[in-house]
Order: structure tokens, then C-alpha cells, then sequence
């Protein structure tokens, strides 16, 4: 397997995780920022050990963004726009 397609596939499958999660965590009386923080604190030792980094912000109507990374290149991995009342999300990943 090549790098890229093992990036994609890790990609894939973290990416995939993270929206199980939020789905999860949806509608569990959170505020969206508690709901960012939550997120971020479930998968943070997953993230490590696959060597992504994770970024997120709560825009002003509530939705939680979340962007994956690759670790020491910043290639990037996905990014998740996520309502944390009903958990529906939008995914963009840089492998299809």
C-alpha cells in the first residue's frame, strides 16, 4: 500500500469515527462549545496515535467545525461542519 493510500484510508476511518461520535454526543443538552470540547477530549489519544491533529471553533449559529490534520506535514485530512442538537454533519475529505 502506498502512503497516500494509507493516509486516505486512515483519513477515511478517523473521519468516519469522529462522526459516529458527534452523532453520539448530539442532543445531549451540550452547549456547542462543551460539545466541541467533548469531541475533542473522546478522540484525542485516537487521533495521536495515527499522527493527526485536530482543530475546532463553534460559529456564532452553533454549528462546531472541526478540521483534521496531518501531524508535522498539515496535509489536509477532513474538515466537519456539525449541529450538535441533531448531529447532522457535512464532511469534506481530501481523499474520496
Amino acid at each position: 500500500m502506498t502512503k497516500h493510500a494509507s493516509s486516505c484510508e486512515t483519513c477515511r476511518e478517523i473521519s468516519t469515527e469522529m462522526m459516529d461520535m458527534a452523532g453520539w454526543l448530539a442532543g445531549d443538552d451540550l452547549s456547542p462549545e462543551h460539545f466541541r470540547l467533548a469531541l475533542a477530549r473522546m478522540e484525542h489519544r485516537k487521533l495521536q496515535r495515527f499522527g493527526l491533529e485536530m482543530t475546532s471553533s463553534t460559529s456564532e449559529v452553533g454549528i462546531v467545525h472541526v478540521t483534521l490534520r496531518f501531524e508535522g506535514t498539515g496535509e489536509f485530512c477532513a474538515s466537519m461542519d456539525i449541529d450538535p442538537v441533531t448531529g447532522e454533519a457535512t464532511i469534506q475529505r481530501a481523499c474520496h
